[in-house]
């Protein structure tokens, strides 16, 4: 796991999807960026739009990370670390 406050590029040259991990692919370098919570919804507020909701969940839909574990149809951190946020929905409106 990286950093959560961390703002450079992460840049993985890794096979296969997040849907599914052992499927054949080519050109496989990724470069992404971590954008904090708060530096989302400032954005939104920023832009002019409004906060309806915004939902934290400690599971996530894919391996985010090799320490993951799939129970119930979902990824999650092992039973013995504390639970974090893996994923939100978040909705926002003009006005």
């Amino acid at each position: 796991m990286r950093d959560y406050f961390d703002r450079g590029p992460q840049v993985q040259d890794l096979p296969g999807t997040y849907a599914a991990e052992s499927t054949a692919t080519v050109h496989n370098r990724t470069v992404e960026w971590t954008h904090p919570l708060g530096e989302v919804v400032s954005a939104l507020v920023a832009a002019g739009l409004r906060i309806e909701f915004l939902h934290e969940h400690d599971v996530s839909l894919f391996r985010r990370f090799e320490a993951f574990e799939q129970r119930d149809g979902y990824f999650r951190l092992p039973a013995d670390r504390p639970r974090i946020p893996l994923m939100y929905p978040l909705r926002a409106a003009r006005g």
